[in-house]
């Protein structure tokens, strides 16, 4: 199973401060053989990703969720860790385990396959879940931009959701005709979509440069009236109304 999207989450995982630790993960009965991570922040929050065919979908909340839950139990302790936190499963597990799984599909995803998806996600048991569809046509475009921007990847997802003139081609772009640039955001608004714990990087505003700009707009008497109008109560605020309508009426 090829690897971009496992070392794709493992940067996010640990750009992010968590603990970090990871297994192979055999499931014998489908012939299949993945990577599977457990990432714990310092809240106490449990984010376990996997990367599964599309034909093990079915299968998720009946058999392998129950499988998952119960290995990452019983032997989290002898995964390979691969930060300096340890990952510490508590008795509050249960409550704050969130399970994202990535799958690529053929180009032209079927209606069943969405479906599966969002069954999952809806299930209510073991975990909270997340469910990536990614197509196959979309990888190689998506394994350069993460070429490109691996050591660096948070800052660079946070800076292209952000980007307002990308967003905006985009939108405008019919889904069905792509280019690299809509695919790769197409697929970093699916990714704060489907990863809980990224956030959108926000400038906070400093509010005495705000009024200053306010107050450079407004002359010496507005500022004097403002001053008046903050001042006032419901009361007083419904007097100077009424006296500001007469005073209106008389200069018609």
């Amino acid at each position: 199973m090829d690897k971009l999207f496992d070392n794709l989450m493992e940067r996010l995982f640990i750009e992010s401060n968590f603990s970090l630790t990871r297994s192979e993960y055999v499931e014998e009965d489908y012939k299949c053989s993945t990577l599977l991570y457990i990432g714990q922040n310092q809240q106490g929050d449990y984010f376990i990703y996997l990367q599964l065919p599309e034909r093990l979908l079915p299968y998720v909340n009946n058999d392998i969720q129950i499988r998952l839950a119960a290995l990452i139990k019983n032997q989290a302790n002898d995964f390979e860790k691969m930060t300096d936190g340890e990952v510490k499963i508590s008795s509050s597990f249960d409550k704050n385990a969130t399970l994202i799984i990535f799958t690529t599909h053929e180009a032209s995803v079927n209606e069943n396959v969405v479906k599966q998806a969002i069954s999952i996600e809806e299930d209510p048991y073991f975990f909270k879940k997340q469910v990536l569809l990614i197509s196959d046509k979309e990888t190689p475009t998506l394994a350069i931009n993460f070429s490109e921007n691996k050591d660096s990847f948070i800052a660079y997802v946070q800076r292209l959701i952000s980007d307002t003139e990308r967003f905006n081609e985009f939108t405008s772009t019919n889904l069905f005709g792509l280019t690299d640039k809509g695919v790769e955001y197409s697929f970093i608004a699916r990714l704060y979509e489907k990863v809980p714990f990224l956030s959108l990087k926000v400038t906070p505003s400093n509010q005495e440069i705000l009024q200053q700009k306010i107050d450079n707009k407004l002359t010496a008497e507005q500022l004097r009236e403002c001053e008046k109008l903050l001042d006032l109560d419901l009361n007083d605020l419904e007097s100077w109304v009424t006296e500001l309508v007469k005073e209106d009426k008389s200069n018609d």
